[in-house]
């Protein structure tokens, strides 16, 4: 079995260190952002899955707006202390709390600059994108996650889930500070007769 020495592990912990500190530098640029996104699952065959649309907006501290509106719609809204996950095709809604769900949801980072959050990640830039893993991936359901950038825009997402989908994210209409669209809430008001799960 080959043994790093203990320099090189050092060396290389710093640098991720470093490139973490790149891409909060980056995102902490912007405190707000808004895009339309489109979005492309593959299943673990590479075999397309769905194709999906909607608009998205995140605004500091760890405030974010998820509106799947194609296909299928669904809402995912944070206003920093709790995470609303709503699907009105099932009248459903399930709250999290933001920190205990970035491990699900790791698009949060692009909110936050809590030290807490960060901490649960190994980051390392690539050409200009950053590659994020959890460090802990017994409960990920995420498994790795790369923020794009074009310039200095958020141009999407490569999302890895535990299941071997590939989530392929692309932003346009890139807006920072973000559109003020009075359809965007950082809160959410579950309507009459939607069941509720509560997960905090």
């Amino acid at each position: 079995m080959r043994i790093l020495p203990l320099a090189l592990l050092l060396a290389s912990g710093a640098a991720f260190a470093d490139d973490a500190a790149d891409l909060k530098a980056k995102l902490a640029q912007f405190d707000s952002f808004s895009a339309h996104f489109s979005q492309k699952v593959t299943d673990s065959d590479g075999n397309l899955a769905m194709e999906a649309e909607g608009q998205m907006a995140v605004e500091r501290p760890q405030k974010l707006y998820w509106h799947t509106q194609s296909p299928d719609e669904t809402l995912l809204v944070s206003d920093g202390n709790t995470l609303w996950l709503y699907n009105p095709f099932v009248e459903q809604v399930t709250l999290y709390s933001p920190k205990e769900a970035v491990g699900r949801t790791p698009m949060l980072l692009l909110s936050s600059q809590d030290p807490l959050v960060w901490s649960q990640f190994t980051i390392k830039a690539k050409g200009g994108n950053y590659d994020i893993t959890p460090k802990d991936e017994k409960d990920a359901y995420v498994t790795a996650l790369t923020v794009k950038f074009s310039g200095d825009k958020v141009a999407g997402l490569v999302i890895h889930d535990a299941s071997g989908q590939l989530n392929t994210v692309t932003f346009s209409g890139f807006e920072a500070p973000r559109s003020q669209d009075g359809q965007v809430q950082f809160s959410f008001t579950p309507p009459q007769g939607v069941a509720v799960d509560d997960q905090r």
